[in-house]
């Protein structure tokens, strides 16, 4: 028999270095020597091959991992060999082998290894695409510690719709990086149909070691229909011979502007027959988001009459949009009387109440927001507003330059006397835009409808009169709370903002003293505005349903600028400028929606979306004072982390490399996902999908 060199227990097992190259040991068990013990540790995750061959008589050999517990073996009657072969992650084992049968038999013992890659990753160009584009896969990485060379393939599956995984070609060229043993690789996916994929992977290397696996999810969309096809007239009525301007135009194509054909248009007058008239087929990209567009278009030469204006919109598959109509009238020119030249309210006001009440409002030289309210309520003298009242107020709407009117008080007047989509419906009512013959009523829902934010959101909670006050203790994104509807992508642009910018939050609102508050959006760099009261959605219980969800709404402590905003955000949907479903709701805007449109619609600026996920990029991003907002992915995130949701990043620790991101549920959420978090990048990349930025915000 040889020499004994193993160990016989653990304690004394014989240590063992595992490398590429066969480790060859010689030695023997029998009747006075059970059992021989070798020991080794894998600084990584390796491939483990072992022989047991030569054997005199039958003997066994078992791997057992760093508590003596087996892992496997190999159990070959009689003088059979035996073989192990695996992959091991990172930590010490133990090989045992022992005699059977109660022979004495010698063996020869062979062992090697090699250290598995890892660290594989990689993203999509986009989270989404459109039917007949290529996905490419971009960030592609890959370690092995044994150099480049050693890496064999990365197998890839594909899943669609939460099917079956399919297997799909594989990557076997790699190209190292500069940095130690990475390397990077080229792949693209091509034909694929519309639907939800995730995509799958693990790497081998030449010994048959594999890495970790690793996916991410995109998806492919078919062509859709245009949607939210809508316009106004730049006035409910013309005289003789004025050109009909449409207003206000948009129409949105999911897959860009460039898709879309044409809008058809149809004119009926006097409840006559539907003519054809012309087309458009030219089109505008809206700011940075290539799916929302606007047109020119204009009347001329009709005669007078009552109009009805219908559109629909075609995409270049033929695919149409909602169809929209407005009407509108054209009135026979009102006779000019000669009368001396007065001053400019006797220039331009030609209704005495009008011009009484203008005259005396305007003695302090500025029409403010009570003194607008006064000359329009002046109009409802005779219970019917006549052709020479519109007429005057649109005057002095379009003067409100020289007539010192707040920008504010300007565009929720403007909404009154020349009409807005949202004038459709008051109180879930019809109401309609203020025209010749418009009721005394109709005109006071209006007038309650903008300048006192009567008109609220939808809801099937309660509304209570919510004590507290608009700020406390300054503005902070930590003041966030999110409610039971889905506009994170709204809560977390709030949040963002409030990090970057407080002033931009403070400056959104104007309190208007009489318990409402006039609050600020912005449409393409173009500031518009809604008033709210302090009327918020409650439980049966008292407690805020939406926004501060939990806040008892008789407390004087509660800080309501944030629901306040959200209730502001739902009454602008039904003007249909944020890309929501248009409905004066708090479920119209609780369907999802992306962060980079909220960031444009509070702050006015310009952004940046669905950002490829890329480390520097969001560190400069985050260094160079741009809000930025993180979007997870749908399925697959970590226990911790909301799937399908957007967090606002708060923080970056250049020593970790860690980011700090905020989720919208807020602070104290009673839940398993925290509001506050610190990820590594591997846990942002494993996690989130995209990202949306803009630019930089003064406070």
């Amino acid at each position: 028999m040889p020499v004994d060199s193993a160990g016989n227990s653990l304690s004394t097992a014989n240590k063992l270095k595992i490398t590429s190259i066969n480790s060859n040991i010689s030695d023997w068990v029998g009747t006075s020597d059970l059992n021989d013990y070798y020991t080794f540790n894998l600084s990584g995750r390796s491939s483990f091959n072992l022989a047991l061959n030569d054997l005199s008589a039958n003997a066994d050999v078992q791997l057992l991992n760093k508590n003596g517990a087996v892992v496997t073996g190999s159990y070959s009657a009689s003088r059979k060999g035996e073989s192990i072969s695996r992959t091991l992650e990172t930590g010490s084992y133990y090989i045992r082998v022992y005699q059977v049968n109660g022979a004495n038999t010698s063996y020869k013992l062979s062992v090697s290894g090699n250290e598995a890659p890892q660290l594989l990753q990689f993203g999509t160009d986009k989270s989404s695409y459109q039917v007949g584009e290529n996905v490419q896969l971009t960030n592609t990485q890959i370690f092995d510690s044994n150099g480049v060379s050693d890496l064999a393939q990365v197998d890839f599956r594909l899943q669609k719709d939460g099917g079956n995984w399919d297997i799909i070609s594989n990557v076997n060229k790699f190209s190292a990086d500069s940095k130690d043993n990475r390397a990077s690789f080229n792949y693209s996916l091509s034909n694929l149909t519309a639907g939800k994929y995730q995509l799958w992977a693990k790497a081998y290397d030449k010994s048959g070691a594999t890495s970790n696996t690793y996916q991410t999810s995109f998806s492919i969309y078919g062509n859709e229909a245009p949607q939210l096809l809508q316009f106004g007239t730049d006035k409910s009525s013309y005289q003789v011979g004025e050109n009909v301007k449409l207003t206000n135009t948009q129409i949105f194509d999911s897959n860009g502007v460039s898709d879309l054909a044409q809008v058809e248009f149809r004119l009926q007058k006097d409840g006559g027959n539907w003519d054809i008239i012309s087309n458009v087929d030219k089109f505008s990209a809206q700011g940075s988001d290539n799916r929302n567009a606007s047109f020119n278009y204009s009347l001329s030469n009709l005669t007078n009459g009552k109009y009805q204006l219908w559109a629909r919109g075609y995409d270049k598959s033929g695919a149409t949009s909602n169809t929209y109509q407005t009407s509108f009238s054209i009135l026979q020119p009102t006779p000019v009387v000669t009368k001396e030249v007065g001053d400019w309210f006797d220039q331009n006001i030609q209704s005495d109440g009008i011009r009484a009440a203008t005259r005396l409002r305007f003695a302090d030289n500025v029409l403010d927001r009570n003194d607008i309210i006064s000359i329009l309520r002046e109009t409802k003298d005779n219970s019917v507003v006549d052709a020479i009242e519109v007429k005057d107020l649109r005057t002095l709407v379009s003067n409100a330059s020289y007539l010192k009117i707040p920008e504010y008080v300007r565009v929720l007047a403007n909404k009154v006397v020349n009409g807005d989509v949202a004038n459709q419906k008051y109180q879930s009512n019809t109401l309609g835009n203020l025209d010749v013959g418009s009721s005394d009523v109709q005109l006071e829902n209006l007038i309650s409808k903008w300048f006192y934010g009567s008109d609220r959101p939808t809801t099937p909670y309660t509304y209570q009169y919510a004590s507290g006050s608009l700020f406390q203790n300054g503005i902070s994104y930590q003041d966030i709370k999110q409610g039971v509807i889905n506009d994170c992508f709204f809560l977390a642009g709030l949040s963002q903002t409030a990090f970057r910018s407080p002033s931009t939050i403070e400056n959104m609102f104007i309190d208007n003293g009489d318990n409402t508050f006039t609050v600020r959006f912005w449409q393409n760099g173009v500031a518009d505005y809604v008033t709210v009261d302090r009327y918020l959605p409650t439980t049966d219980t008292g407690y805020l349903a939406y926004a501060n969800k939990g806040n008892y709404y008789n407390n004087s402590t509660n800080e309501l600028w944030v629901t306040l905003a959200e209730k502001a955000y739902a009454q602008l949907n039904e003007s249909g400028s944020i890309y929501q479903d248009n409905t004066n709701s708090y479920n119209g805007i609780g369907h999802g929606g992306y962060m980079s449109d909220a960031f444009s619609q509070i702050t006015g600026r310009k952004v940046s979306s669905f950002n490829v996920l890329e480390l520097n990029s969001i560190v400069n991003a985050f260094n160079s004072g741009q809000l930025i907002g993180l979007a997870t992915l749908e399925t697959g995130v970590a226990s911790n982390i909301v799937a399908g949701h957007g967090y606002a990043v708060v923080g970056y620790n250049s020593s970790t490399q860690k980011l700090t991101l905020f989720n919208p549920w807020g602070i104290d959420n009673n839940s398993s996902k925290p509001g506050i978090i610190e990820l590594a990048w591997n846990e942002i990349t494993s996690n989130f999908s995209y990202w949306d930025s803009t630019k930089t915000i003064s406070t």
